[in-house]
């Protein structure tokens, strides 16, 4: 899992079809010519995809419930701080400085990564307060 929503793209009638939502809304943001670099999806591309799906519904969800502007990145980077994955210092001042961990597939291997999205989800549903499984069920549907 990347720490920014992929952009997954298939080959369909010799031309790149979106497959996701975040690959349909930067393909709507495109006015003129692009640059693609195309990589081989070779890890768990629909685990990755149905958790930044779920993160922008639960961005979506909590800003409507408590007037908040959330996007899902910070969704992201607010589970990575309540779920520890993070490292703090102490600066000379005493202030701290967060440094959020990578969720990339480089950063983390797929047990891993699997255990990180299952927790999440665990927390989304706490937040919003609906069971995991609605949660997932819209989280498809979107995907």
């Amino acid at each position: 899992m990347s720490d920014e929503a992929p952009l997954i793209f298939a080959r369909k009638l010799g031309m790149l079809a979106p497959v996701n939502g975040a690959a349909r809304e930067a393909l709507k943001a495109i006015d003129g010519q692009c640059v693609v670099k195309i990589t081989r999806a070779n890890r768990n591309q629909r685990r990755r995809s149905l958790y930044w799906v779920v993160c922008s519904i639960v961005a979506d969800a909590l800003n409507d419930m408590h007037q908040m502007t959330l996007t899902d990145q910070d969704v992201h980077d607010l589970i990575r701080k309540k779920l520890g994955l993070f490292d703090s210092q102490v600066l000379p001042s005493g202030d701290v400085h967060i440094k959020l961990r990578s969720t990339s597939d480089r950063a983390m291997g797929e047990p891993e990564r699997a255990a990180f999205t299952d927790k999440a989800f665990r927390v989304f549903s706490q937040w919003l307060g609906v069971p995991v499984e609605i949660l997932l069920e819209e989280g498809r549907a979107a995907a």
